[in-house]
């Protein structure tokens, strides 16, 4: 049942992601974020996701840690941005495919993990927590490739695996490096 309809702006949504029950967050084409609240019907932040070269650039996916305090939003770019939800803060920028558009991002039930997925037929495995503390270091493992476009990844909910959709039609099932801790 629908239980609310509203035409938010003129911008294409791309992504949306739930967040602590009463927050839904969505990312669009004009490259911003918006956090509504469902108790008001209302948009309660915007942030904007201009940064880097190009920074116009649209919001392609978004996903939330386990505690629901970090968000990472893919762009067409192929940058990455880290944000904290409750201070509304970007704490990182990283580019796990180079120029590509990532169009695909998730968490691993362990935060430290974020898979990606990208049109150069990539999928990578990005350390946020090595993002964060060390921006210089590469983060970024690349686990598989596809012979075209990736269009989604995910994390099996128990164990340490992960699939993939691709522009090439096909569904891979991958097992994770050794090295993701639960």
């Amino acid at each position: 049942k629908q239980w609310y309809q509203r035409r938010v702006r003129a911008s294409a949504i791309h992504c949306l992601t739930s967040h602590r029950g009463d927050l839904v967050i969505s990312g669009s084409e004009d490259a911003t974020i918006r956090m509504w609240d469902r108790r008001t019907n209302t948009c309660s932040r915007v942030i904007g996701a201009a940064i880097g070269t190009q920074g116009n650039s649209a919001v392609t996916s978004l996903s939330l840690n386990h505690y629901g305090n970090l968000l990472c939003a893919a762009r067409e770019d192929g940058l990455c941005l880290l944000y904290d939800i409750d201070m509304g803060k970007l704490l990182a920028a990283f580019s796990p495919h180079s120029t590509a558009t990532c169009k695909s991002v998730q968490f691993y039930k362990n935060p430290r993990y974020i898979l990606s997925g990208s049109y150069d037929g990539t999928i990578a495995l990005t350390c946020a927590e090595q993002v964060l503390l060390s921006p210089d270091v590469p983060a970024t493992e690349i686990l598989g490739t596809h012979r075209d476009k990736v269009t989604k990844v995910t994390w099996h909910p128990k164990k340490q695996a992960f699939a993939t959709c691709s522009a090439d039609r096909t569904v891979c099932l991958w097992s994770a490096r050794d090295g993701v801790d639960d």
